[in-house]
């Protein structure tokens, strides 16, 4: 019997139940806990495990198909298939928008939708090696370049990182900047990926986008000079505002198909 994972749909987020519920049985797929071939959970069963209307449980396993992470096989029901991701791996210790700053002169602007101490979810906790339900800080925000929207991101850290992180005097200032000169912690390594998404309509409204607008979806882990992660995000960019640029050194980046994009230089 497929064991289902014991978390819940987190009812205060303004991110859309049927995308939270998506993106829990995307973990159970992508870290294999459900192998290739194994038969998921009927509707009825989903509904009454994560407590949520019929409705939404059809979009997410919609949008589950749509990444190709099942197949629906008429009369048999529901089933894993994990192929190709299609995601890039990029490798950073830091974020997007600072060589705007540092290097190209742009304003950049932040506005705080929400910074609270809590729960975190399902996946952040996993991204920070915490067990389920770990406390920390959530830090959600919109950014833009020069007066126009570009980014979605929101932050989850650990605890002990949660006063620093939410005492925000100036929304615009760099997070990680803000961590290294209040706490001492000092980004040493991170991995991202990288994916091309339509945009659902709550991110295309948040980013003054039409529903099913290209946007390039993140997520991101970060990792202090013990390799401890300490801060993991996802963000949704706005590609016609500004650039990602990937920069790969060593004998993994021979080959890199570097005109593909770029990753900009922010610290979150």
């Amino acid at each position: 019997m497929t064991q289902l994972p014991d978390v819940t749909i987190d009812r205060s987020s303004p991110v859309p139940f049927y995308f939270q519920l998506a993106e829990l049985l995307e973990q159970e797929i992508v870290t294999g806990r459900w192998p290739t071939g194994m038969r998921l959970p009927g509707e009825f069963e989903l509904c009454e495990h994560f407590g949520i209307s019929r409705t939404t449980v059809r979009q997410a396993l919609a949008r589950l198909e749509q990444r190709g992470l099942i197949e629906r096989r008429k009369g048999q029901g529901t089933f894993v298939h994990r192929g190709q991701s299609g995601l890039w791996l990029l490798q950073s210790s830091r974020g997007f928008f600072q060589e705007e700053v540092d290097v190209l002169g742009r304003v950049v602007t932040s506005t705080i939708l929400r910074a609270e101490r809590g729960a975190l979810p399902a996946w952040a906790c996993r991204g920070l090696g915490l067990p389920q339900r770990s406390q920390g800080a959530t830090l959600e925000r919109l950014r833009s370049v020069d007066g126009l929207v570009a980014l979605y991101v929101v932050n989850h850290l650990i605890d002990e990182l949660a006063d620093a992180a939410l005492t925000v005097t100036n929304p615009n200032e760099s997070l990680y900047r803000r961590l290294r000169e209040q706490t001492g912690v000092v980004p040493s390594g991170g991995q991202r990926t990288l994916e091309a998404v339509a945009a659902e309509p709550w991110v295309a409204e948040l980013l003054e986008l039409e529903p099913g607008a290209p946007v390039a979806f993140i997520e991101s882990s970060t990792w202090d000079e013990e390799m401890r992660p300490f801060d993991v995000y996802r963000a949704w960019l706005r590609t016609d505002r500004t650039r990602i640029e990937i920069h790969a050194t060593g004998p993994d980046a021979v080959g890199l198909p570097l005109a593909a994009g770029e990753q900009q230089e922010d610290d979150t």
